[in-house]
């Protein structure tokens, strides 16, 4: 089975077994209802006839297919994030997670090349009325940067390879560096333009690597394809072994040509954009760093007798001479910068000496800031050459490949870098897909039973959270005051973290500590943390690179920072990668995602070879057990009815062109309901399935409080294709409708030449009759030619008029006819204005009848209802208002009295036992009930808006602070038999003002205005058996202080779409209200 959906039960063997019997039979791919899960076959995949599966043609398979229809393939998930970013318009993101050497930056390949193949063709039909729109310019420049921008982004893969990737013991490719691949699209789905996101590129391997791994491999492939020329100039030997940062057993790959690679990675440097000369720039300074590693130093002293270091060899100093020639150092200045730096000390600058320990690390900086600077340099080249105008960006797709989990005998800072973003992307998954989806199910009344998961934030806090003293935290503050001691550090993790249970220290004293991860427990060596965390790039470094008499080495050593954020203390590795981080998550928080969960089947890189256990602790950590419970019991699409009824409402007559129902709601059910709307039955097409709500078909669709929820993607694909079926035809009726304007106003403009010329025609026919009669002053012709004028202006207003088929008609008929059909069609407007004033009050009539029925059918028990506007009818206070003019959707608010909970803040019930109990003066009385409780905003005598809770009882009216909602402070209490009457204006705004006798005035901005004066009426009536007084008027009195009085004006504005307030003095303030 192609999807984990259709298992017989829902455990981790049932998932886990399926997974292993796809692998041996050559599926490598999986589907868990919208989650692709990809095992690496560590080999290329073939067709029957012998292609890819990644070939063209396979693209043109996956092309425009809904996902439910798709075999598991990586083009698959591309596809649908494609098709939605078309759809609906939104950003989309690709997210490919996994151990190392699970595959994911193959899988990468694989979306990037299909997205970018697929965006050259117009496929949604309104893609193809957008690109008609376009001039032919447009197109071609559009085409000509689609073609730019692809060709650019996969040049740039092999060049990161080469720059970012090295051979690890788990792979011989390991990406040791995060990317986020941005692709942007404009309106017609072509990709324009995009950038890439680099992440933590793995420093430190420049310097050291475990036993049977390599470096990057660009050193590689520079000392195997470098010609005899460049090999002179940067005085290159030809074997690895010669270099102390590349000499182990690990110098080759079985099976990759590095000399054919390097060829390879300079022709893709042509295509992104480096020219000939930056790339021989670029692998002198690879060079220079090759020599920099063989620079070693010893322990000496000065004439002082103060310890210094010295180089150690005559090869050292050699390797120093040529580093320095090839960065553009004098080798003086060079050899300076190793083994000292200045300090100002009281304004004077003093000399500090290294010994051989620090001047390495010092040179390790250099090798490092440099490779990273290089690495820098080539990222933003690419993205350089891929950016476009902001203007023309519609939408994007962003794909995450980025390194997967990693447990390695010996695991550093660096390991605990990259296992920390993996559990970042992990509870991001566990958010987006488990815990949001069932607290949307919950939040929206749905029948579910809760599916518990294991939740890592706890293993995040662990490690990232300044107030439990996180792993992250705790190394900043060791690193800040100087206490450089592993065992000291160790300490104070164990001493923090000791009761933490995915914290475990280790048995024996040393420097080793062990996190319990979400994927399985690492012991990390905290031996090299401190070196990794807080870089010995000094600003001497810094200066003495950016006067280097080479170009390049200046340009990428050129410091961006202020003179201030230079005295500042350089923020530690962690802080930056932890910002890093958090910047990704915002990121892929703001899009549509989409997962692929690659699994690594075995340890050995064996092709089709699978380890069970092995799959199952992936599966087990991936949390694919608990989805795969959510994904059988939930929906595959969500949506709020009022977008729902907007993108769909053409598909019925009962939705379009406006709803007939008073809800979005209703008018949903409506919309689904409608007779030869439905979902075809797949195993006979013949067969319509009508939606059903809650039912057991593929056209079961589920009712929540503001959201429409369908339980199948056949019945999202079938909504898809009606409406893609449907939009010609409504582009048609408003093309028709939009000629018909234009016509009318045509006739309009030649009714008014016509009768221009009626009446020149008349001067000039009386001019004549006064020549005939000898007039005196009647020879003069100017009326003649301004009748030619007039009939000339006619005539174009008639017959030359463009892009109207009424108009090519009339050219073919006589000009009585024309003037007698446009005297018809005046007569016609004229009637159909009468008949649509006519059509409105029948409307009117229609409606207030319906009402009157509706309102003699209703039982007490429902009138009682529709008094606290559980049902959107008008109600008692409804009625009396109506002069009030209400806000949109307001009628279908329910009325819950308490909006912020008084069961969890027990302070406000405390506050109003207080007043009643008599402590704060009054009788001791029973307990109270809580009429309303909001936050509101209250208006003071200087028109300042002022955040507050507003709460009513039975007897009080309380005015409270809102800085703390659970801790409420008392501003103001009056009881509810001083209250005389309340005012409002007649807009539909949201101002209310209570007037009490003998006291100012209170004035609020409370969205449950209705409800609030509904509470206060029926509650005086009862207590006092007194009506209380509301005022109506856009001009109010406001009493707020003794003896000031303000006014607030309401004007309404119909460009608003709000209201707004302003003050025009300190006595009056004016509120703007538009169509709210």
């Amino acid at each position: 089975m192609k999807d984990l959906l259709m298992v017989d039960a829902v455990d981790e063997a049932h998932v886990v077994n399926e997974l292993v019997t796809r692998y041996r039979q050559g599926y490598v791919y999986t589907f868990l209802g919208p989650v692709l899960i990809a095992l690496n076959p560590y080999k290329t995949l073939l067709q029957p006839n012998g292609d890819s599966i990644y070939d063209r043609n396979m693209i043109d398979q996956f092309q425009g297919k809904e996902l439910h229809l798709c075999d598991p393939h990586p083009f698959a998930l591309a596809e649908n994030a494609y098709t939605s970013l078309m759809r609906f318009g939104l950003d989309q993101s690709l997210l490919i997670t996994g151990e190392s050497g699970s595959g994911k930056t193959e899988t990468s390949k694989h979306v990037m090349r299909y997205l970018t193949t697929i965006s050259t063709r117009f496929r949604a039909k309104s893609a193809v009325v957008a690109s008609r729109r376009m001039s032919m310019a447009q197109r071609k420049e559009a085409d000509e940067m689609t073609s730019h921008v692809t060709d650019v982004l996969w040049g740039s893969n092999p060049v990161l390879e080469a720059f970012g990737n090295a051979q690890t013991i788990r792979n011989n490719n390991s990406s040791r560096f995060g990317k986020y691949i941005v692709l942007q699209m404009n309106r017609v789905g072509q990709v324009i333009g995009g950038y890439i996101d680099n992440y933590l590129l793995e420093r430190s391997r420049v310097i050291r690597q475990a036993a049977g791994e390599r470096n990057f491999h660009a050193f590689y492939q520079l000392l195997a394809g470098a010609t005899t020329e460049e090999r002179e100039a940067w005085q290159l030997p030809p074997s690895a072994e010669a270099f102390d940062v590349l000499g182990n057993e690990a110098a080759t790959i079985e099976g990759v040509d590095d000399a054919a690679n390097f060829r390879m990675v300079r022709k893709n440097m042509l295509a992104v954009g480096i020219t000939n000369g930056e790339q021989h720039e670029i692998f002198q300074q690879l060079s220079a760093i090759l020599w920099l590693g063989n620079v070693r130093f010893k322990q000496t002293a000065d004439e002082a007798h103060n310890p210094c270091a010295a180089i150690e060899t005559v090869e050292a100093r050699a390797a120093l001479v040529k580093a320095a020639g090839l960065m553009g150092i004098d080798k003086d200045k060079l050899e300076a910068m190793l083994t000292f730096r200045i300090v100002n000390i009281y304004r004077e600058d003093q000399k500090v000496l290294f010994d051989a320990r620090q001047a390495k690390k010092v040179c390790d900086s250099i090798m490092r800031s440099l490779y990273e600077k290089i690495f820098d340099w080539i990222v933003a080249r690419i993205n350089k050459n891929v950016t476009c105008k902001k203007r023309d960006i519609n939408n994007s797709i962003g794909i995450l490949d980025i390194y997967g989990f990693e447990i390695f005998e010996v695991n550093a800072f660096e390991q605990l870098c990259i296992n920390y973003v993996n559990e970042k992307l992990q509870q991001l998954f566990i958010s987006q897909t488990l815990e949001s989806e069932q607290e949307g199910y919950h939040r929206e009344g749905l029948s579910w039973q809760n599916i518990t998961f294991f939740n890592n934030q706890v293993v995040c806090d662990l490690i990232e959270d300044p107030k439990q003293h996180g792993i992250f935290p705790l190394l900043d503050e060791q690193c800040a005051i100087a206490r450089l001691s592993d065992l000291e550090l160790i300490e104070r993790y164990n001493c923090e973290h000791s009761k933490n249970p995915h914290y475990v220290a280790s048995r024996v004293r040393g420097p080793n500590f062990g996190i319990v991860h979400y994927a399985g427990k690492v012991e990390y060596d905290v031996t090299l943390f401190f070196d990794a965390n807080v870089d010995t790039f000094f600003n001497d470094l810094q200066d003495g690179m950016e006067q280097s008499s080479n170009a390049f080495v200046r340009e990428v050593s050129l410091d961006t920072r202020t003179k201030e954020q230079t005295l500042k203390r350089p923020p530690s590795t962690s802080q930056q990668f932890r910002t890093q981080v958090a910047d990704l998550l915002k990121k892929l928080d703001g899009c549509n995602p989409h997962y692929i969960r690659c699994i690594k089947p075995n340890e050995d890189k064996r092709p089709l070879a699978v380890n069970k256990e092995l799959v199952a602790e992936q599966v087990r950590c991936l949390g694919l057990v608990e989805n795969l419970s959510v994904r059988r019991q939930g929906f595959c699409y969500s949506q709020p009815y009022g977008p729902f009824i907007k993108r769909y409402s053409f598909l019925s007559e009962s939705t379009w062109p406006a709803p007939v129902a008073h809800s979005s709601r209703k008018a949903a059910v409506d919309l689904l309901t409608t007779v030869g709307l439905g979902v075809r039955d797949p195993d006979n097409k013949n067969v319509l399935l009508p939606f059903e709500e809650d039912s057991d078909t593929l056209a079961c669709f589920s009712l929540g409080r503001n959201k429409l929820f369908l339980r199948h993607p056949q019945a999202l694909s079938a909504l898809e294709t009606l409406r893609e079926e449907r939009i010609p035809v409504i582009v048609r009726i408003i093309e028709n409708a939009w000629r018909r304007y234009k016509n009318r106003i045509s006739l309009g403009a030649f009714q008014t030449a016509y009768n221009q010329l009626l009446a020149a025609y008349d001067v000039a026919w009386k001019n004549c009759q006064d020549r005939r009669k000898r007039v005196p002053g009647s020879a003069k012709k100017d009326n003649v030619a301004q009748l030619y004028s007039k009939w000339e202006t006619a005539s174009a207003k008639l017959l030359y008029i463009n892009n109207s088929r009424l108009v090519k008609n009339l050219q073919k008929e006589e000009e009585l006819n024309s003037v007698l059909f446009m005297q018809s069609f005046l007569q016609s407007r004229t009637q159909r204005r009468k008949f649509l004033e006519l059509r409105r009050a029948q409307i009117v009539f229609s409606k207030r009848y319906r009402g009157l029925k509706t309102r003699k059918q209703l039982t007490k028990d429902m009138w009682k209802a529709c008094k606290i506007a559980l049902l959107g009818v008008r109600t008692e206070f409804e009625r009396y208002l109506g002069k009030k003019k209400r806000r949109r959707d307001s009628l279908d608010r329910m009325y819950q009295g308490d909006y912020i909970g008084v069961n969890k803040y027990p302070a406000y019930a405390v506050l109003i036992q207080a007043h009643t109990d008599g402590k704060r003066g009054g009788g001791r009385g029973q307990n109270e009930k809580l009429l309303f409780l909001d936050t509101v905003e209250k208006v003071n005598e200087r028109w300042a808006h002022q955040a507050r809770v507003l709460m009513i009882s039975e007897s009080r009216v309380f005015n409270l602070k809102a800085d703390k909602i659970q801790q409420p402070k008392e501003r103001r209490v009056f009881e509810l038999a001083r209250l005389t009457s309340v005012a409002m204006s007649t807009q539909p705004d949201n101002y209310l003002i209570m007037r009490v006798k003998g006291e100012i005035d209170l004035m609020v901005q409370v969205s449950q205005k209705t409800e609030v004066v509904q509470a206060l009426r029926s509650r005086i009536e009862k207590a006092f058996g007194r009506e209380l007084q509301v005022d109506f008027s856009d001009e109010l009195d406001f009493y707020a202080a003794k003896g000031k009085q303000l006014k607030v004006k309401f004007i309404f504005d119909r460009s608003m779409k709000d209201s707004e307030w302003s003050k025009v003095d300190r006595h009056t303030m004016l509120v703007k209200v538009g169509i709210i």
